[in-house]
């Protein structure tokens, strides 16, 4: 038995029931951070979330509060800054979704729920859920369950983001020997990297601190992605560090391409920028026809006697 579950055995769940008997068998419990996804070091601090029904909240959630505050105080074996049990509302759970998806699992909305939200409900700790509320919630927000088409339109606006701004400024400020500039973009290029690696294998991402480990739980990681990944963090050169990252969003780009993620989206297209702005515009995710727009566009540029690369122009005024 790990530490985590002998703490909340021996000491927090034995001390609800004693002193909250009226919500014992209604609550549910998460652990939460590296110490519930079962990662934690002699760094990590200890957090917790107790769930109850909106009414049990509001009549016994403060002093529940205040208990928990002073039982962790003696008893945590963990970090002290920036640990905490916070008592929460079940309505809550899934950035304030929670009660829609209780009350009809087949509605979910789906593009309130951050990622980030749906990682930590599928894999950190369930410690105690009499009433299999948790339970409920991971099994009815699964990946499986995720629509398909919003796996695709998260993967084209994480390109579009990506390609044409991240990475984009991140050239200009390296040709300018901008660094300070540079250093401040390259996190966000980082960042939209690993995010795209867990979209186009249709797996939530974590939290940020931990966005590297769940990484290498993919199977992606096993490619040569991870390798070129090592390069670019081990390499101070600048300019070769953009060479990497171009080798990195060809390599992005051949495998959403060979696994057809964006199947009509083509990103090998000699004006990707237009490819990408409007796909991404015009839905691609759930209109394939979405190309018909552009080139009808084109048609009406050039009846006009004007360049077919105006036809953006015909898009805002018809």
């Amino acid at each position: 038995m790990r530490r985590v579950d002998i703490y909340f055995e021996n000491t927090v769940l034995p001390m609800i029931k004693a002193q909250y008997p009226a919500v014992y068998y209604e609550m549910s419990v998460m652990i939460l951070g590296s110490v519930g996804l079962r990662i934690d070091d002699e760094l990590s601090d200890f957090e917790a979330a107790v769930y109850l029904n909106d009414e049990s909240w509001s009549k016994y959630g403060r002093e529940l509060q205040l208990s928990l505050n002073q039982l962790l105080s003696k008893t945590n074996q963990w970090k002290a800054e920036g640990s905490i049990i916070c008592v929460h509302p079940i309505s809550w759970l899934l950035d304030g979704n929670a009660g829609k998806v209780l009350n009809n699992k087949n509605d979910i909305p789906w593009e309130n729920i951050a990622f980030e939200t749906l990682f930590t409900i599928q894999n950190n700790l369930i410690a105690f859920d009499p009433k299999g509320v948790l339970s409920f919630l991971r099994d009815n927000t699964s990946e499986q369950c995720y629509p398909l088409n919003l796996w695709r339109k998260m993967l084209l606006v994480q390109l579009k983001q990506l390609i044409l701004e991240d990475y984009f400024e991140l050239l200009k400020s390296v040709k300018r020997h901008n660094f300070a500039e540079s250093s401040i973009i390259f996190g966000n290029v980082l960042n939209g990297i690993y995010h795209i690696a867990f979209t186009m294998t249709q797996s939530y991402y974590p939290w940020r601190i931990h966005l590297d480990w769940a990484f290498n739980n993919l199977s992606i990681s096993k490619s040569e992605l991870a390798k070129y990944i090592e390069s670019l963090l081990s390499e101070y050169d600048w300019n070769k560090r953009v060479e990497i990252l171009h080798d990195i969003i060809e390599f992005l780009k051949d495998y959403i391409s060979q696994n057809a993620l964006l199947p009509d989206v083509d990103l090998f297209s000699k004006d990707l920028e237009n490819e990408l702005i409007w796909s991404e515009r015009l839905s691609a995710w759930s209109n394939p026809k979405w190309k018909d727009f552009v080139l009808k566009k084109r048609e009406e540029a050039i009846k006009n006697g004007y360049s077919p690369n105006e036809f953006w122009v015909w898009s805002l005024w018809p």
